[in-house]
């Protein structure tokens, strides 16, 4: 299953006369906080049972579901049994793993288990990606919805950017035209319409970037391998809005340009 081992040694069949277990690292730090836990000792069930050695310290995972963080656990051979009387443990379940199609494998693995046992109930085999999809199923469904808002929220702040930038630009026309007749270049009249209209578009950018870290963390619970300020995502959307500004101020500003001078000296 891919869980790395942190400190000491794993399981293995040479350990079968043995009560031994390994640990995760969770577990490790709140059981012997700042000890060293190999070779640590502790009881499950009746203090009559013989102590569980620890003898292995591993990564830690999420075994109840991706939104809550990974609770400590105890691994111990499938031949202890020491479950206390009256505690109800989990089934039985066996996971293989295979560099070929996992699909392929569940007949192979049914023959197996049934020249084991013929009368042993074998419930339907699930590959991991199936079991992860189910576990953030709701999860997935939350973040559609909150992707498809978010697209249309992004579309609006698009089209509101390009029309107020590009309108304003238009409306200085005239202007353009007569800084062209009084011999400016239209290098310096694209320059001058991306300095004086960025202004407003980086202070607008900067709210909004500071209003969407304080609003993101509301979001941090439906997010899995991901900050609610992850930068690539800021820096995706700040690119998206700056590309709009910039093609806002850009076509208006080239339109300008190739009004007539002389033209706009007439109509001034």
């Amino acid at each position: 299953m891919s869980i790395p081992s942190r400190q000491g040694r794993l399981l293995s069949e040479a350990d079968h006369d043995r009560s031994i277990a390994v640990v995760s690292a969770v577990a490790a730090d709140r059981l012997w906080p700042g000890e060293d836990p190999i070779g640590k000792q502790f009881h499950i069930g009746a203090p009559a049972r013989p102590p569980i050695q620890v003898v292995g310290i591993v990564g830690d995972v999420h075994g109840v579901s991706l939104d809550r963080a990974p609770s400590p656990t105890v691994y111990l051979p499938y031949w202890q049994s020491v479950v206390p009387p009256g505690v109800n443990s989990m089934d039985l379940v066996m996971v293989v793993r295979t560099t070929t199609d996992p699909k392929t494998m569940a007949s192979s693995l049914r023959g197996v288990i049934r020249g084991l046992d013929q009368e042993l109930a074998l419930p339907a085999f699930r590959v991991m990606d199936d079991v992860v999809t189910d576990s953030v199923g709701q999860r997935r469904f939350q973040m559609a919805l909150v992707l498809l808002f978010a697209v249309a929220g992004t579309l609006l702040a698009s089209l509101g950017i390009y029309g107020v930038v590009s309108y304003s630009v238009a409306q200085r026309t005239n202007e353009m035209g007569i800084r062209l007749a009084l011999g400016a270049l239209p290098g310096d009249i694209r320059r001058l319409v991306i300095t004086q209209g960025f202004t407003p578009v980086l202070i607008g950018l900067g709210a909004g970037l500071l209003a969407s870290v304080g609003i993101s963390r509301v979001l941090g619970t439906l997010l899995f391998g991901v900050t609610p300020t992850d930068p690539l995502t800021l820096s995706a959307v700040v690119a998206v809005f700056v590309t709009v500004a910039l093609a806002a101020m850009y076509v208006p500003a080239q339109r300008a340009i190739r009004v007539d001078p002389l033209q706009t000296l007439r109509q001034d």
